[in-house]
């Protein structure tokens, strides 16, 4: 059975910066959809519409209020334990699970009309940001490989396989907003 929330360690990720990913992308075999949608530092909910030619959806698994653990408090240069919005999401098409994010974001940062739109849970952040037309900026980008056998069968994938992912921090209008983790379902490359 696979759990409603999937844990992702990323600390144990072996994160390449986007340079060092692109040094390696040949002998790492990684299949050009996977590659542009991995480099891209554009709307990842755009991309997968374009990929699947369809509109994407979110499924909120979970989100609430949490403190921001140390990690994430150093990436995004805030104070740890900072009240944020943590959210774990698939983005599907037609059923098909083509990414698993989770998404931290401080509330401090956060615009009142924006805090209210994430807190519905209705649109994927990508969307949500284009739609209100504000200036999004992704930085700090990191890829690895993240072996995970509960989500890699979420996918459909052999639970042995390891999944490709990206890490980077959002900045929204000029303020930070989030750090943000994706991984891609391997079924994207198909």
């Amino acid at each position: 059975m696979i759990p409603r929330v999937i844990a992702l360690a990323t600390t144990s990720i072996a994160w390449k910066t986007l340079e060092e990913f692109l040094a390696e992308a040949d002998s790492l075999d990684v299949p050009t959809v996977l590659r542009l949608l991995l480099t891209s530092d554009g709307s990842m909910t755009t991309a997968l519409e374009a990929l699947r030619v369809g509109r994407v959806s979110v499924e909120v698994v979970r989100q609430g209020e949490e403190s921001i653990d140390d990690d994430t408090a150093r990436r995004l240069g805030v104070s740890a334990r900072q009240t944020a919005v943590a959210r774990h999401v698939w983005l599907t098409h037609a059923g098909e699970r083509l990414l698993y994010a989770v998404s931290v974001l401080p509330l401090e940062s956060l615009a009142p009309d924006v805090a209210t739109e994430i807190r519905r849970g209705i649109e994927p952040l990508g969307r949500l940001f284009d739609t209100k037309s504000r200036a999004v900026i992704r930085d700090d980008l990191r890829i690895g490989r993240h072996h995970n056998p509960d989500l890699a069968k979420a996918f459909g994938a052999d639970p042995a396989d390891p999944l490709w992912c990206r890490a980077y921090r959002l900045a929204v209008e000029g303020t930070l907003t989030a750090s943000i983790v994706e991984v891609l379902s391997p079924r994207l490359a198909d």
